[in-house]
This record gives structure tokens, sequence and C-alpha cells, in this order.
């Protein structure tokens, strides 16, 4: 199976609309807060191939998910991109991972002057790939319901995730177990050896590369930042870890 990056959990837990606003302020349009079916509340950032989302539960409230209840504020996940959930389930269980059967997810969608049903099928491990970081898988069922024309405009122009950028103190393993879940052969990783900093290697996605770095700091994986772009220009955004925690 081929897989493209889908978009980037960015967990507000009850402080989704400071963290949407902290966003809103970068120049970026945000959709419609809406709540899915399993009672979490999201904003979507909606870039050309792949989107950020702001997830968490309103302010005042307990969270109704288990899975994201305890996750901390900041870049939480890593979500691939499947044409096909029943496939890729297999295929994972066949390549020796631990998913879950494939959920249904929806939610309401503000679409022109309407309100639709978005449906997706994502599927979810019962222990992660990697430690550290949270990885699922989504279908869409009805694309058109999340890359809508008008969430795509945003002023500060950024429209593309460039990169991802992800520390662990055992790169070249982080990125083997990368390559086994998404399926990539060695021809698609670029290496890199940063003398100071340490080996670091690069996967390249259809849509998005993912920069695995050496942090001997950390004993479990983590997300540090994310790059964007204008598509076709050197301007770059970049989201950090830092910058997200030292949201008010």
């Amino acid at each position: 199976m081929q897989y493209e990056f889908d978009h980037l959990v960015i967990m507000a837990r009850d402080r989704i609309n400071l963290v949407a606003k902290q966003f809103s302020d970068l120049g970026f349009h945000l959709s419609a807060k809406s709540t899915h079916n399993l009672g979490s509340s999201n904003q979507l950032i909606v870039l050309d191939s792949a989107y950020l989302e702001i997830l968490g539960w309103e302010a005042g409230t307990l969270p109704q998910r288990q899975e994201i209840a305890n996750q901390a504020l900041g870049l939480d996940a890593l979500v691939f991109r499947t044409t096909n959930a029943e496939e890729c389930f297999k295929v994972l269980q066949e390549a020796g991972f631990a998913p879950n059967t494939p959920q249904d997810l929806s939610r309401p969608a503000k679409v022109g002057d309407g309100i639709k049903q978005a449906f997706f099928k994502t599927v979810r491990f019962s222990q992660q790939p990697i430690a550290g970081l949270r990885i699922y898988f989504c279908e869409h069922l009805t694309p058109d319901f999340v890359w809508v024309r008008v969430d795509q405009q945003h002023s500060n122009s950024m429209n593309h995730l460039q990169s991802i950028t992800l520390e662990s103190a055992n790169p070249l393993a982080t990125t083997r177990t990368l390559m086994k879940l998404l399926q990539i052969e060695g021809g698609d990783t670029l290496s890199r050896n940063l003398s100071e900093e340490g080996e670091a290697y690069q996967l390249n996605l259809a849509n998005c590369e993912l920069k695995i770095v050496f942090n001997q700091a950390i004993s479990l994986a983590q997300i540090a930042s994310c790059s964007l772009v204008q598509q076709g220009l050197p301007a770059e955004l970049q989201i950090s870890q830092a910058m997200l925690i030292a949201s008010p």
C-alpha cells in the first residue's frame, strides 16, 4: 500500500479556543469547530494535501474519549492516509504490528451554506509501533467535506506541510520502524550525518518529509516541530512543541 501523510494532531485539551486563536493570530484560517461522534471537538487548518487538526474538548467539560484524556498539550499524533482501512488493517497485522479493527468516525462539516456529515474510517493501535509517538491511519470517505476551498485560504499564504521533525534517542531504529510501518523501501530514505548533533534520517512521502533526528536527552520518541511553506516559495513557518506548550 502507498501512504501519504494525512494530518498532524495538535492536542489542545480544554484549551481548544485558545490554541485556535494562536493559529489564527499566525494568519491561518480555521474551519468551523465541530464535534465527533466519539465526543471530541476539533478545528482544522486545511492545507493543499494535508491538514493540522486542533483536537480537544470544551472548557469546563471532561474528555469523553479516553484515548486522548491523558495526552499532553502540544504536537500529538502522526496520521497517515490510507485509501482502504480494511486492507490497511490486514497489512499492518501481517507486518507484525498490533492494529485495532477499523473504527467509524464522523462529524458535521460546514460546506458552503450548509452542514454536511464527514465520514472516516480509522485504524489505531492497541500497542503503538514506536514508544512515545501516537500514530494511526485514516481513510476519508467524504474528502470533499474536509478539503473545502474556503478553508484552504490563509492570509499568511502557508498552504503546504513541508516537513515534520521527530526526535529520538535511537533515530535509526525509529526510522526503520517507520519504513516498515509505511512500506517504504530503502531507496526512498535519505541519510545524513550531523557531526555535532548526531545521526539524522529523512523519509520522503509523496506530500511530506519526515525527519528523524538524534536527541540523547529523551527516552521516548517525540514530535518536535513541523514546517509549513507556501508551495514553491522559500519562506517557511515553523510550529514547535515549545511554542504550543507556551500557549496561554
